[in-house]
Formats: C-alpha cells, sequence, structure tokens
C-alpha cells in the first residue's frame, strides 16, 4: 500500500448524527486497511450546541488525534468558525455553501462546494441526511471505492427499515459523483480493501475482555462515559450466560457486585467518578471481608457532575485513598482498547489470587470518546481463582467454624463459597479474628486481642508487598538513554508516543516511560528502569500530578518539569511535542 496518514473531522450540531456519521468514516477507514484512532467531541445534550468528530487514519500504527485537520466537513457555521484555524494546507473542505460562509482560509486548502442540503432533499423532507451526502463526497475526495461505504451504510442501519439504508446510500452516491464531476480524488493512496482491521473504544474492550475472563455478573447504574459497557453486558447477556443488574444507584450495584463475588461469580461493575464516590464505603467491605472485587472507573472531567462527557486523568487520588483506614488494592490504567481487553485476565487473577479490589482506570478519550484499531487479541485467557477450596480442609475446622481468615505465611487465607460442605464461616465488616468472629465490640481493646487486630490488619496490608513483585513496571519507548525522559500513564501516553517520532526527527534525544500498573508499584524494577533517564518531565491530563506525586512519595523522584492538561480535551502530539521542545531549550540554557 501506499503509504498514508491523514485527519478527518465532521462538525454539527448534537442531534445532526455526528456520532452515526463519523462511525462510518471510521468503519470505510478500517475496512479499506487503514489503522484508526478517533474522539468523539461530544457536549452533554440531546439536540443544538456544537459536536464533533475526528478520525486519524494511517497505513502504520496511529495512537492519538494526529497533527491538525486534513479534511474538515463543517455542516454548521458554528463547525467551520471552531475548526477552520486548524485545517492543514494540504487539506481540503467540503461544504454546503448555502449553509457555510467560508472565511480566512488559507489559498491552499481545496474548497469542495457540494450542495449538501439539496441533495439530502432528494431523499427526505428534511435535510437530515446532508451528513451522509457529505461522507459520499469524502469518499470521492479520498479515492476510495464507494461500495466499502455502501456497505457500511447499510450496516449501520440494518435494523431500520430497508429504505433508509437504500435512500442513505442514494444520497451518498449522490455526494460521491458531485466530487467526481469536479475532477475526483485529492489524494492518490492505494488501499487493502482485504485487510480490514477491526476497532473498539476502551469500554467495549473491557466488556468483551471481561466475559472471556469468565464474568458472569455485571452491575451498573448508567453513567457517562461507562454507560457503553452495560449496554454492551446488556446486549449480549442472554447469549452469553452473563447476569446484567441494573441497580437504582452505584451503592447497591458495587454491593450486589461484592455479593455475586463473594457467592462464587466472576463479578466486575463499573461507573464513572461521582458514581465511583458512592461505591467507596462498600469497597472497604470487600476489602474487609477479603472478597474478590473488580470495578472499573471511566474517568470524566470534574468533581460533580463536572463534564460528563470530557476527558481528564483526575481520579487517581481518589483511588489512591478510597475509603477510610489502610487497606490493600490494585489500580490498573490501560492505555489502549486492545490493552483494555488483554488487561482483564490479569484484573481478574488478581483479585482472586490476593482477595481484594482491583480498580481499573479508563478515561473518556478511550472509553466511550475514542475507537482505535485492536491487533493483539488474546482469546486464550488463563484463569486463576486463587485458593479456592471446594472441600472441607480438617485443619481449618473445629467441628462448626471454617477457619477463613486463617494467618498464612504469604497473608492469603484460602476461601470458599458459602453453601459447601462443611466450611460454615462468618465474613463481617467488623475487624476479626481467624474464624471470622467478631472483635469490635465487647473484645476490642482488650489486651489478649489486642496483638489479633494487629495482626490480621498486617495480614491484609502485607498482600501489597507480594502482590507489587508482579505489577509491571512501565514500557519504554525508544532508546535506552536519552536527554529527556518522558513519564506518562493511561491514554495520555498515546499522542506521547506519536510526539515522539517527530522530536526524534527534530533530533531531540527523548524517550518514554509508559505505566499502566499504577499501584502498588514494582519499586525494584520501576527503580532500576528509571536509574538511566535523562531529566524527567511528567504528562498526565490532570491539574495537580497526581501520579507525579505518587512516584515521589513511593520513591522519591522528582520531575524536572511536567506538561499538565486539565480543560476536558485530550492531548494533541503537537502540545506534547512542544512542550518538550521548551523544556529542552531550558535545560540547554541552564547547562
Amino acid at each position: 500500500m501506499k503509504g498514508c496518514d491523514f485527519t478527518v473531522r465532521i462538525g454539527a450540531a448534537a442531534g445532526d448524527g455526528i456520532q452515526s456519521a463519523g462511525e462510518m468514516i471510521m468503519k470505510v477507514m478500517s475496512r479499506s486497511g487503514l489503522y484508526v484512532s478517533t474522539y468523539n467531541g461530544n457536549q452533554s445534550l440531546i439536540r443544538g450546541g456544537h459536536v464533533w468528530f475526528h478520525i486519524h487514519a494511517s497505513s502504520r500504527r496511529v495512537y492519538s488525534l494526529g497533527y491538525g485537520i486534513d479534511f474538515l466537513i463543517p455542516l454548521t457555521q458554528l463547525a467551520y468558525d471552531q475548526h477552520y484555524e486548524n485545517v492543514n494546507e494540504s487539506g481540503a473542505i467540503i461544504y454546503d455553501p448555502s449553509v457555510v460562509k467560508v472565511h480566512d482560509l488559507s489559498q491552499k486548502v481545496k474548497k469542495y462546494e457540494v450542495p449538501l442540503a439539496q441533495i439530502a432533499l432528494k431523499y427526505d423532507k428534511r435535510p437530515i441526511m446532508k451528513n451522509t451526502v457529505a461522507l459520499g463526497a469524502l469518499t470521492a475526495v479520498l479515492g476510495i471505492d464507494f461500495n466499502v461505504l455502501a456497505k457500511s451504510i447499510s450496516d449501520q442501519f440494518g435494523r431500520k427499515e430497508p429504505s433508509v439504508a437504500e435512500n442513505n446510500i442514494k444520497a451518498a452516491k449522490d455526494g460521491y459523483d458531485t466530487v467526481v464531476a469536479e475532477g475526483g480524488s485529492l489524494v492518490d493512496y492505494d488501499y487493502d480493501y482485504a485487510s480490514a482491521k477491526p476497532v473498539l473504544t476502551a469500554d467495549y474492550a473491557i466488556a468483551l475482555g471481561a466475559v472471556n475472563a469468565g464474568c458472569r455478573f455485571y452491575a451498573a447504574y448508567p453513567m457517562s462515559p461507562a454507560s457503553p459497557i452495560v449496554h454492551w453486558m446488556t446486549a449480549h447477556a442472554k447469549k452469553l450466560g452473563l447476569t446484567v443488574f441494573l441497580g437504582e444507584d452505584e451503592i447497591s450495584v458495587v454491593n450486589a457486585t461484592i455479593g455475586a463475588s463473594y457467592a462464587g461469580a466472576r463479578a466486575m461493575c463499573a461507573t464513572s467518578g461521582g458514581g465511583f464516590s458512592l461505591m467507596q464505603e462498600a469497597i472497604g467491605q470487600a476489602a474487609m471481608t477479603e472478597t474478590p472485587l473488580v470495578v472499573v472507573d471511566v474517568m470524566r472531567a470534574g468533581p460533580s457532575t463536572g463534564l460528563p462527557t470530557k476527558t481528564s486523568q483526575g481520579d487517581l487520588n481518589m483511588m489512591l485513598g478510597i475509603s477510610h483506614d489502610d487497606f490493600p488494592r490494585a489500580i490498573i490504567a490501560p492505555r489502549n482498547p486492545e490493552e483494555s481487553y488483554n488487561v482483564a485476565e490479569r484484573a481478574f487473577n488478581i483479585a482472586e489470587r490476593y482477595q481484594l479490589p482491583v480498580i481499573i482506570l479508563l478515561d473518556f478519550a478511550i472509553g466511550d470518546g475514542g475507537y482505535a484499531t485492536v491487533e493483539n487479541i488474546n482469546t486464550e485467557f488463563s484463569i486463576d481463582r486463587g485458593k479456592l477450596l471446594t472441600s472441607a480442609d480438617p485443619e481449618l475446622l473445629n467441628g462448626t467454624w471454617f477457619k477463613r481468615f486463617v494467618l498464612t505465611d504469604d497473608y492469603i487465607s484460602p476461601r470458599t463459597i458459602p453453601g459447601t460442605e462443611g466450611m460454615m464461616f462468618v465474613a463481617k465488616t467488623d475487624e476479626h479474628d481467624e474464624w471470622g468472629h467478631d472483635l469490635s465490640d465487647v473484645l476490642a481493646g482488650l489486651k489478649e486481642y489486642l496483638p489479633i487486630r494487629e495482626r490480621m490488619h498486617e495480614k491484609r496490608m502485607k498482600k501489597l508487598e507480594l502482590l507489587a513483585k508482579e505489577m509491571r513496571p512501565p514500557e519504554l519507548i525508544g532508546p535506552s538513554v536519552a536527554d529527556i525522559s518522558i513519564i506518562t500513564w493511561g491514554s495520555s501516553a498515546n499522542p506521547v508516543r506519536e510526539a515522539l517520532e517527530r522530536l526524534w526527527n527534530e533530533g531531540v534525544s527523548v524517550n518514554s516511560f509508559e505505566f499502566s500498573d499504577l499501584y502498588p508499584i514494582n519499586k525494584e524494577e520501576v527503580r532500576k528502569m528509571l536509574a538511566s533517564t535523562g531529566k524527567m518531565v511528567m504528562v498526565e491530563a490532570n491539574y495537580s500530578g497526581q501520579f507525579e506525586k505518587l512516584l515521589k512519595r513511593e520513591l522519591g523522584i522528582d520531575m524536572a518539569a511536567h506538561i499538565r492538561k486539565y480543560n476536558g480535551e485530550p492531548f494533541y502530539p503537537i502540545e506534547i511535542e512542544k512542550g518538550v521542545v521548551g523544556i529542552r531549550k531550558e535545560v540547554h540554557a541552564l547547562a
């Protein structure tokens, strides 16, 4: 394939079908053999305002939104006014001159005037198909086989009346023919239609991965941007033998999940920041009863309601400080949909091996907000249920009770599923002894019980020491030694990775260390990896530098500088590039 790398942005008002149009463009690209990475510039409203969908497509693997806009489709004047300044000079704009007045646009940008509304009105009383007409025009500009778009339209409207797909295809063909009549394709790319590439959002990926990891109970209260997970789980529940519980709030959701796990099922729930706030006391319950638990938090910007459809990496501090007092937990932040799928295997295995809560941290940028190509999907998950007894162990019985919380050398007690013959036990949220019997009231503070409280508390906390040894160190991208080392985590790693290539071409000595396992930190391995770094620069999408402070606390590491973003939009590679170049100049000036 002749190499290509371009971006497309389509913008309009909420209610104009931009989400559907963007997804159809994405399908056209991926079915033409291209790698894609997308972002959904949503607003939290049903109709009006301004929304946009961005696609970065390439014949090589892409990770973020790329650089600028090569092909802009503004369906409203506001969409044009918001985005024209970012159109690259070699790019093009497809617009309806009866709706959009073009101004201040570089003469080097190719203009395609297409009567989008007029064509759309041929097939409906309202011009609602103008976005489809625009897709046809875009397909012609890119020189893509129209049949690929026609198939994508059929798939998009497959559940509606046949006439819906038929009319949309006709409208798209009119847009396609209009551009062809004006001279046709602007570019000369070869596409590989036989190598369609699958795409997923992290929300869908985590749902798919969880089921493959043995999850058979899922609970949720719908909350953006975590809602697609419950949509997927519900749609596939019957054929997968999955129980989906829609709770009245997140308190019931997490408690139902803990109950299902306690009863022996692999169980998971998901929410966003506000919902997670409600879950916290119950997560402490899971920690005290040592019940395995997997919770997904898809971060959005802001405390309280905040920006429900915008992105952030601002929930890390909340995950580190869940509920009250100390208890162990694992925090993993996948960097993309592919890793989100694969991490499900580890999340459930860790939860059951160590009998503790595991938090999977996603964010809107890769969750509900962005599709990306997935390639390395491992369908053969290994399921490790840890110390799960299925029959009575005489050494743990006293004739009536099973010693559920027995103290062991590795701090992990054998557990069993309630109802297992001869293995009755107590699982209280109060502090307890090895049998699970209550210490919290009349026995608390008595001198013979003080050591028991200490040992039970130590037993839970020391799991972290074992778990830390299997937590993964960051992935090194680039040379092992560089003048500047970018430290980043989760979805922010994606724009960093694309910025690196440009920085290398500019002669900047830089590499990056991408963290996905955030807590507990494998201190020994991380110290080894970071021992030879250059000036360290932290990149993360929050105001206060939450992961930067965690590394300082855990490892005593000081960053030379940081690049932070907290306006609700994801990082662009150009922001990383400019930030690193600026830091490099400062370093040289001080040298």
